[in-house]
């Protein structure tokens, strides 16, 4: 596989001081005093585009934005940033990006959308970025991009990102769609430690960090918000490569130049000094294949534990037709019956008495059995029981055929292909 050439920005910061009195209704007029005072002086709009000829003489094809396109998201600004949007991709190159707490800098901003105007969130297999916070994109081999908004038009004095319980929820049912032996790039604008002051972290982050150390095969975290570059590697603690590409729009900005394959990352650091120059190179490395790839022993012994206990069976198209059939009624009978919205997608119903599967009886026998859905004909090879030995061991506990003495061993070719079903 040739190696992707892409370029990672962030915090662009494309201005356009405002002189309207209706700024004073809002949290805008801030950003203006601080753009006269501050910005003004460190930034300047031409700097992004000076990227451009740089990124046609390397044969960058993508490019990543990692928020903050804008400074107090006018539609002034919001216009340069659009020119700058098309100026890259009549160059050739593929721009995925999402936006930064500047960009849904008022409440109106926020409310609007006015980001998702100017760049409409695509859709991908029901997920939205305007709508879920979430969405996974086409990338390349071996890696997926995944990409989550997780801004909101927060106080006067405080620059903090959110990531909610719903934006959480929607992110682990994002990831449970991906196969664990396909790498991640995650991008958001915001760091999920909380090193920071309070004003400017991501709140719930501490949740983020553990959907991450969940999901090793997340490898590379991108993000921006604080203009310092950063380049850590965190693996041995179960936590991605992180890198901040620091404030590509600033007198003194910066941005990363990625050459990745399935397995290995060049990382070659540029900084603005009377032109674009490199002042940093570093190689990562990482693993082709998952922990699993010997076989796992497993047999089914039809203790029925696995449909007992809060949780959720989630209903593809194809199981609600098949349920619907089994029972001799409608779709839409059988769904107003037996299912639950939650989120953006269908579960089924709980036991009301026992919270196990509405279909378990007995506290063993599934009555559906022969129609049950996608989710438990494949148990126990979901993804988040086979991200790490880890969470393989917690659901054995659970699970009376996972390594019992007569399972025989799954070979990694019969997990793999149960995996992309």
């Amino acid at each position: 596989m040739k190696p992707i050439k892409l370029a990672h920005i962030s915090d662009l910061h494309f201005s356009r001081f405002s002189p309207s009195l209706t700024q004073f209704f809002s949290k805008q007029w801030l950003g203006n005093l601080n753009l006269l005072l501050n910005r003004a002086k460190e930034y300047v709009n031409e700097r992004p585009f000076s990227l451009i000829p740089t990124f046609k003489e390397k044969g960058i094809s993508h490019v990543i934005i990692s928020g903050d396109l804008t400074t107090t998201s006018s539609k002034q600004e919001y216009k340069i940033a659009e020119r700058f949007v098309e100026a890259l991709k009549d160059g050739g190159m593929t721009v995925f990006m999402i936006p930064g707490n500047h960009d849904h800098y008022t409440k109106k901003a926020e409310r609007k959308k006015v980001f998702y105007e100017s760049f409409p969130s695509p859709i991908r297999k029901s997920f939205s970025l305007a709508t879920h916070g979430v969405i996974t994109l086409p990338f390349t081999e071996g890696w997926h991009l995944v990409l989550m908004d997780t801004t909101y038009a927060s106080s006067l004095i405080s620059s903090t990102g959110f990531f909610s319980p719903t934006i959480e929820e929607n992110l682990k049912n994002l990831l449970g769609k991906i196969n664990p032996e396909e790498n991640i790039i995650l991008v958001n604008h915001f760091p999920f430690f909380q090193h920071d002051r309070p004003r400017r972290r991501l709140i719930r982050g501490e949740k983020l960090q553990k959907v991450i150390t969940s999901h090793p095969n997340i490898q590379i975290y991108l993000h921006g918000h604080t203009h310092r570059r950063t380049i850590a590697d965190l693996r041995l603690n179960q936590l991605p490569l992180i890198l901040d590409s620091g404030s590509t729009g600033h007198l003194k900005g910066s941005w990363n130049e990625l050459h990745l394959d399935a397995s290995s990352l060049d990382l070659i650091v540029h900084q603005w000094d009377n032109g674009w120059k490199a002042i940093d190179h570093q190689s990562f490395f990482f693993e082709s294949k998952p922990w699993y790839q010997k076989g796992l022993r497993f047999k089914c012994t039809g203790c029925g534990r696995c449909c007992t206990k809060k949780g959720y069976v989630w209903l593809e198209k194809e199981d609600i037709t098949v349920l619907a059939k089994h029972f001799q009624m409608s779709e839409e009978a059988f769904i107003k019956k037996y299912t639950r919205s939650c989120t953006f997608d269908l579960a089924l119903l709980d036991n009301p008495q026992s919270d196990d599967c509405i279909f378990l009886k007995d506290k063993k026998f599934c009555e559906v059995y022969e129609a049950r859905p996608k989710q438990c004909r494949l148990f126990p090879w979901w993804t988040q029981n086979l991200t790490s030995a880890k969470e393989w061991a917690k659901a054995k506990k659970d699970c009376e055929g996972i390594d019992h003495p007569e399972a025989p061993l799954i070979p990694f070719s019969k997990i793999k292909e149960a995996l992309e079903k």
